[in-house]
This record gives C-alpha cells, sequence and structure tokens, in this order.
C-alpha cells in the first residue's frame, strides 16, 4: 500500500480514486498546494492526483515548485474538461503532469487504477518489478510489498497474512531463493523507500527517517551502515534506491553462488541487476 497525496476539491472525485483504488494504496487528502507539498515532503509519497484547476486557474506553478522541490513525485492531473480549459490541458504535459484523468470519461474505477498504475510504473514500482524478473513469483511479491508498505513498519507475521501464506513458507520460500529472512527483506524495503526518498535532494536524511518511522537519524544512519556500508549521502550519491535495489541483488546472487547454484528453480532467468 503506497501513499498518494491527494488536492481534489471535488469530494466525488475523492470517492472515485478511494473506490479505484481500495486496499492498494493509501490517500493522505490535501486541502492546499502547500498543503500538498508538505505532504510529499514528509512522508513516503510516490504520486500526488491533482485538481489542475483547484485554485480556479490552471496550477502549472504548483506543478513546477512540486516538481523542482520533489522530482521523483509522479503527478496526475483529474479535471473536469470544459471548452475554455483545453488550452490548459495541452499544456499540463509540459508542466510536468505524469497522467490525465478527465472526470465523466476516463475515471471509472478500473481506468483510474490503470492511470495511478502507468504513474507508479514511471516511479519506484515499476523499477522494482523490472528487477525481480526471473524470481519465484511469492518473493517478488514479498519484496514487492516490503517497498509498497514502507512506511507501515509490517512484521513477518503481518508480510506473511498479506501473502496469503503461512510464515513459514514465506520464510521457506524466501530461503529457497536465497533471499534475506522476513525481517531483513522488510528493512531492505525501507532501505529502498528511504533511498528514493534521499534522491529528492531537498530531504535530509533525518527527515526521510522520520518519514519512514525510524527510531532516530542516527538509528537509520546505522542501518544503512550495517546493510550497504553507505552513509545516506552516499547512498544518494550512488543513484539512490537503484544503487540499494543493486547492493539487495548482489547479495542473494552471492548467496546462490555460496550454496552453489545453479539448481532448480522457479524460473530459469536470475533476478537482473540492469535497472
Amino acid at each position: 500500500m503506497s501513499l498518494i497525496a491527494t488536492l481534489l476539491p471535488d469530494p466525488l472525485h475523492v470517492l472515485r480514486l478511494q473506490s479505484a483504488v481500495r486496499d492498494r494504496h493509501e490517500l493522505r487528502e490535501c486541502d492546499d498546494w502547500p498543503a500538498l507539498v508538505r505532504t510529499c515532503d514528509r512522508e513516503s509519497v510516490q504520486l500526488a492526483v491533482i485538481d489542475l484547476f483547484a485554485e480556479g486557474t490552471a496550477s502549472f506553478e504548483g506543478i513546477r515548485q512540486l516538481k523542482q522541490r520533489l522530482p521523483r513525485v509522479a503527478i496526475i492531473a483529474y479535471v473536469s474538461a470544459t471548452a475554455d480549459r483545453c488550452r490548459d490541458l495541452f499544456d499540463a504535459g509540459r508542466a510536468g503532469v505524469d497522467g490525465l484523468v478527465i472526470s465523466d470519461e476516463d475515471d471509472t474505477p478500473r481506468l483510474l487504477l490503470a492511470a495511478v498504475e502507468r504513474a507508479e510504473s514511471r516511479s519506484l514500482a515499476g523499477m522494482m518489478r523490472r528487477s525481480f524478473e526471473g524470481v519465484d513469483p511469492l518473493v517478488a511479491d514479498a519484496a514487492l510489498l516490503a517497498v509498497a508498505r514502507a512506511h507501515e513498519r509490517l512484521s513477518p507475521a503481518a508480510l506473511a497474512r498479506l501473502l496469503a501464506q503461512p510464515r513459514r513458507v514465506v520464510t521457506l520460500r524466501l530461503a529457497a531463493e536465497c533471499f534475506p529472512s522476513p525481517q531483513r527483506l522488510l528493512t531492505w524495503g525501507r532501505l529502498i523507500v528511504a533511498a528514493h526518498m534521499l534522491e529528492d535532494r531537498h530531504r535530509s536524511a533525518d527527515r526521510v527517517a522520520a518519514s519512514l518511522d525510524f527510531p532516530s537519524g542516527s538509528a537509520f544512519r546505522n542501518t544503512c551502515q550495517r546493510y550497504l556500508h553507505a552513509t545516506p549521502g552516499e547512498i544518494r550519491a550512488r543513484g539512490g534506491a537503484s544503487y540499494v535495489v543493486r547492493a539487495l541483488l548482489r547479495h542473494v546472487q552471492s548467496r546462490l553462488s555460496m550454496a552453489g547454484e545453479p539448481r532448480s528453480r522457479s524460473s530459469t532467468r536470475s533476478p537482473t541487476l540492469a535497472i
């Protein structure tokens, strides 16, 4: 369940979006542009769904400021189209909007969810799915959940429930693919999201630590050192989320080598390092 920040004055648009994403994503409703920027800055938001005309006229300046401050946040414009707005809608793409949803035209639950998933695929979730091609589907789902729900501080038992599998089965399947244990995989997921947030240079390590509910900035830095042998600044400089995912996959491949691969696997392909 990733976080979606919204700036949607029309309650009907909020209800339609909630109906579309259901339990796949969690919404953070904002009343104005400053609140939207603060929410995206302070929490692990990957996607913002906005009414381009929330303030009456097209707010390209708000989009520009959000993209300038937090370029990794994808933006979907959800608007009511009228004849006098056509030029503004045409300009939305150049302003930095990643997707466009027209009210009463393409905002059925299926189409809305597809728009969210397209925008999401351009960000962290899409990169993760490509990175875990060739992995046991249950293991890939576990890794994706560790990332998508990093802000929830899942326990291994909660992860197993989300996968609809006994905890022991999840542990065994992860071990068979030489992935970390459930508890360590959840920490890797939080580190991947933290690294993604660090890619926005405005975000400090302490702010990222608070967003993901680490006990303190020091605890976050210690976790970075323990898992990655790097400081938050070095993680940012080395590529952010893609660097952490590569580190995880190198860890997996190292364990595969030590275990004497090749052996029977759910797929003949290995996890790709090309991110």
